[in-house]
């Protein structure tokens, strides 16, 4: 996922102490929490999406089974049409340029997967009972699967984009809430968007 526009601006941006104090770093694995960065850069509108799978399929834990597989392609189809996550104003003019969709898998449960160097205790027979550590791996709460999306606008009317919602929390019911670090050539702000207020405003902010 490419973040240069995002934290370029957060850089310059963050040179302010009170804009520092603004910008606040979201646990990406929290259970109904997701995160968003929300870029704007001369006419470009820059979105990312980090949110776990538990929100968005009801488990964080790698897709095996066909039913857990479909639930996930069908997030995945989801997430194809922006339209069903966020919505910009139509007076802004925006279009869609460029868009990634994909699952990220938390570092935490790689190192889990390097548990593979249990192989080589082939002599730590007891190790071999514990039979019901592979019914973990499938519901390993280590594991921490989060759906990642990459949304690139350029737009006609940048100054348009007084508010953007989110029909996101209709389409993904078990969402509860959105951290959303927003970040502009003026400075940088930070929203707690939920179901009951699925919108944020960007007056006098872009």
């Amino acid at each position: 996922m490419k973040k240069n526009i995002y934290y370029s601006l957060l850089i310059s941006a963050m040179v302010s102490v009170s804009a520092a104090e603004e910008t606040r770093q979201v646990d990406k694995h929290e259970h109904g929490v997701g995160e968003l960065n929300i870029a704007i850069e001369g006419n470009a509108v820059d979105f990312e999406f980090f949110i776990p799978g538990a929100d968005i399929v009801g488990f964080e834990y790698e897709a095996k089974t066909e039913s857990d597989i479909a639930l996930v392609n069908a997030a995945l189809e989801k997430f194809e049409k922006f339209d069903n996550i966020f919505s910009l104003p139509e007076s802004s003019n925006c279009n869609l340029v460029n868009s990634e969709i994909g699952i990220n898998q938390d570092d935490d449960h790689d190192d889990h997967d390097e548990h593979d160097d249990h192989d080589e205790h082939d002599d730590h027979d007891e190790h071999d009972d514990h039979d019901d550590h592979d019914d973990h791996d499938e519901y390993d709460e280590e594991a921490h699967n989060e759906f990642v999306a990459h949304y690139s606008f350029n737009c006609g009317n940048i100054k348009e984009i007084d508010r953007i919602s989110f029909p996101y929390f209709t389409t993904f019911p078990n969402s509860g809430e959105l951290e959303v670090q927003f970040v502009s050539e003026i400075g940088s702000t930070s929203f707690e968007v939920e179901g009951d207020e699925p919108f944020i405003d960007l007056k006098g902010k872009i």
